[in-house]
């Protein structure tokens, strides 16, 4: 992995820790000696001060605050969506697709999701993965401009120059959004695009549209803080989404140039897309997912408890054969194996 890129994750990493160090820290001047009380200890040979302790991390304080609703709503939860994962009555869970995005409203205690999406290998790029020539990587950072109960608006900013396949560090960079509505307790929808607004005229991502909607389904009604649920994502999309022969529901405009499916002009080709996964709990999940472009097949994990801090990885391409259309683009027209994650954290 280029050094740049482990920078960034060392950068993500530092700011983590002082986002929760600083979420932790009570302030001094409201906690004097004077008003502290004092115990004896059990063996009583000298007084000591109790331990005192304030939790104030905003997703610990929302797990408390909705105890009581969780009890009385036990049928239809609290999904919100941080970019990619989701909060299941405010509680972090990990992500439900990847390439997909999904039709939940934004979390209201996020302002930002940082994540580094990397790839061992471009498609094309005839060599082994996670050789350097042919790896890359993109830094997505995703801002919550407006929240309400039942709506949100968001707007992504994509860096692609994150590796050293030939274009400086901090080039090729691009604006999209989201906005997600919820019509039910159990379906959202959102529309949005990414990489709508290019900054410069060397992007290759896709001018991608999509229309989705999602629902979930608890499988286990006994457990009530961290259930088993199936999440379903459906809808259609342009560009990337409708690559190839996943292209043949229609075609628009796509407001401009470059593009992946316009062949020089402005049009793109819309294409169906979808994801299934299956949270376990909320610190694993497995995901499957089709985004016109490809599919994949993996898993993500949340290592720490109440921390939004979400791994992934995924499998792409190990089916010989299919998709029948993007053998022509890989090398001797044989595709194998490749594998992209992700790493994402939320503030």
């Amino acid at each position: 992995m280029p050094s740049k890129i482990i920078s960034l994750i060392f950068i993500f990493y530092q700011l983590f820790l002082q986002v929760t160090l600083a979420r932790n820290q009570f302030k001094k001047g409201d906690i004097t000696q004077s008003n502290l009380n004092w115990v004896e200890n059990e063996a009583g040979f000298k007084k000591e001060k109790l331990i005192w302790e304030e939790i104030d991390f905003k997703y610990e304080r929302q797990i408390i605050e909705n105890s009581l609703t969780q009890k009385k709503n036990l049928r239809n939860l609290e999904i919100k969506a941080l970019d990619r994962s989701v909060t299941v009555n405010y509680l972090p869970y990990p992500e439900i697709s990847h390439y997909v995005p999904n039709g939940y409203v934004e979390d209201d205690n996020k302002f930002l999701t940082a994540s580094l999406r990397t790839i061992s290998k471009l498609r094309f790029c005839d060599s082994a993965n996670f050789e350097t020539k042919c790896a890359d990587g993109l830094l997505n950072l995703d801002f919550n401009l407006l929240n309400g109960d039942t709506y949100s608006f968001n707007t992504k900013f994509s860096l692609q120059s994150i590796s050293n396949r030939g274009t400086p560090f901090g080039e090729e960079s691009s604006l999209g959004f989201k906005l997600a509505k919820e019509i039910s307790p159990k379906w959202s929808v959102a529309i949005g695009g990414e990489n709508l607004i290019h900054f410069d005229d060397s992007i290759d991502l896709g001018r991608n549209f999509y229309f989705v909607a999602s629902t979930y389904q608890k499988l286990n009604n006994n457990r009530k803080e961290n259930p088993t649920l199936l999440f379903i994502n459906v809808g259609v999309g342009s560009d990337f989404y409708g690559y190839k022969g996943n292209g043949f529901l229609a075609r628009t405009s796509c407001f401009g140039q470059p593009n992946l499916t316009g062949n020089g002009t402005n049009t793109c080709s819309w294409g169906p897309i979808g994801s299934v996964a299956l949270a376990f709990n909320d610190r694993i999940s497995f995901v499957n997912e089709w985004f016109g472009y490809g599919y994949g097949t993996g898993i993500s994990f949340k290592p720490i408890v109440e921390k939004p801090l979400i791994f992934s990885i995924y499998a792409t391409d190990f089916i010989k054969g299919f998709p029948v259309y993007v053998e022509e683009h890989c090398p001797n027209n044989k595709c194998t194996p490749r594998f992209y994650g992700n790493i994402s954290l939320s503030f």
